[in-house]
């Protein structure tokens, strides 16, 4: 499985991390690993979150290794998934747990992670445990071994987020 990942400056640390982590990891998924890093390759506090979206949403739609997916990673996860959602045939999903990562990619068959480098990894209430790396993790390797349904009504749902409206 190929995976295409980038981010913007908020996201550039755990982008980083989990470029290196995961090429280390060969068995999330039923094929062989494969990470491509598509940026940025140095901090620039001054980039947008739009170019990352959109190299990693047009790898996937010209890749030709099957399957594929992306991780996007921005502050919030928002801009980076609604500057991917704008291509046809991109399904990015803002995924904060487990749970959301499995049905993202079983229900939607969603083919971008959108992570939140500033929230994921604080907790809004003092009192809650705050998610670590290994959390994160976790929600990607969930994300990526997760296979889709295929069944009818998530395959005709699916099919009309790409007709016009």
């Amino acid at each position: 499985m190929r995976v295409y990942i980038g981010s913007d400056h908020r996201g550039f640390s755990l982008k980083n991390k989990l470029v290196s982590d995961l090429a280390m990891r060969k068995d999330i998924s039923d094929s062989p690993l494969e990470v491509i890093d598509l940026g940025p390759k140095t901090l620039d506090p001054s980039d947008d979150y739009n170019d990352s979206a959109i190299a990693v949403s047009k790898a996937i739609l010209n890749s030709e290794t099957h399957p594929c997916l992306g991780i996007l990673i921005c502050g919030s996860a928002i801009g980076i998934s609604i500057q991917a959602n704008r291509f046809k045939g991109i399904r990015a999903a803002v995924c904060t747990d487990m749970e959301t990562a499995e049905s993202s990619r079983f229900h939607n068959n969603a083919n971008i992670l959108c992570l939140s480098a500033d929230y994921l990894a604080r907790a809004k209430d003092p009192l809650e445990n705050e998610k670590t790396y290994e959390d994160i993790f976790a929600i990607v390797e969930k994300f990526l071994s997760t296979p889709f349904s295929n069944e009818e009504r998530h395959l005709r749902r699916i099919k009309r987020l790409d007709k016009e409206v």
